[in-house]
């Protein structure tokens, strides 16, 4: 849902509750800072925004800005080797799953909030934005010079996975070789691997060990800790004695749906 549609439904009052605290974590973590229009470069391209509004199944209203990162100009406002992002590989999530069965590891959750806005820009060249819908109030005629990353942007997700990787080698972990976003610790407890797919990281290992991890990852991010590995890359995960179920339901419904399409042509 856009910011017009949300806007006018019965439940405005609590989508402005959601734009406020989206202002307000932008602000708290320094994403921007505010600069008169007149002391932007003339040939600067200033992108514009754009929301996605979501009510989430919790019953929370979740409001987050995007960058419009398809106006981003190559060379301008990133270069080739920065856009490039690598997720998890699912047989590598498949096998710390079933070493989790054969160990009876625990296996839980941690997604970090903001995540792709965690990283300062380095040695980018300035990238100018429009203040989003429903901001107006809080800027008067001024453009947003972005410090950090943002969502939307083509930069943010390696930025992030960049700054991740950084902090869990300084937590003592290696990354493998063979997958750039498994890593593993030897602890006093034991084995400890960590998966990230984007933001939501996956941390297995005895009962210690993990809760071990999920303190000393936020000392470095904030985190939702969301718990027992319930669902996972799209797909639900049901636990059994000594083994775990998988049900993509997203992949199946989009199947239905496919398939019901063209039924009714």
């Amino acid at each position: 849902m856009n910011y017009k549609a949300a806007m006018k439904t019965a439940d405005k009052p609590k989508w402005d509750q959601a734009v406020e605290e989206e202002h307000d974590r932008m602000i708290k973590m320094g994403v921007w800072e505010a600069v008169p229009r007149s002391e932007v470069p003339k040939d600067a391209k200033v992108i514009s925004t754009t929301w996605a509004m979501k009510k989430k199944s919790n019953g929370i209203f979740q409001a987050r800005v995007n960058a419009r990162g398809f106006m981003q100009v190559a060379v301008e406002h990133y270069n080739a080797d920065s856009i490039s992002s690598p997720v998890t590989n699912e047989a590598t999530i498949r096998v710390v799953l079933v070493l989790s069965i054969i160990f009876k590891w625990t296996k839980e959750l941690v997604d970090v909030k903001g995540a792709f806005l965690c990283r300062n820009f380095q040695d980018e060249k300035p990238i100018y934005m429009k203040v989003p819908e429903g901001f107006e109030r809080h800027y008067q005629g001024d453009v947003l010079l972005l410090l950090r990353t943002s969502y939307g942007l083509k930069q943010a997700a390696r930025a992030f996975w960049c700054e991740l990787t950084s902090a869990l080698k300084d937590m003592g972990y290696l990354q493998s070789p063979s997958d750039p976003c498994l890593y593993f610790s030897w602890t006093m407890t034991g084995l400890v691997i960590w998966l990230n797919w984007i933001d939501d990281c996956l941390i297995a290992g005895d009962e210690k060990g993990v809760k071990i991890a999920k303190e000393q990852i936020k000392g470095r991010f904030e985190c939702n800790d969301v718990g027992l590995l319930n669902e996972y890359v799209g797909c639900k995960i049901e636990h059994e004695d000594n083994s775990i179920r998988f049900c993509n339901q997203c992949c199946c419904r989009a199947l239905k749906m496919s398939s019901n399409a063209r039924q009714a042509r």
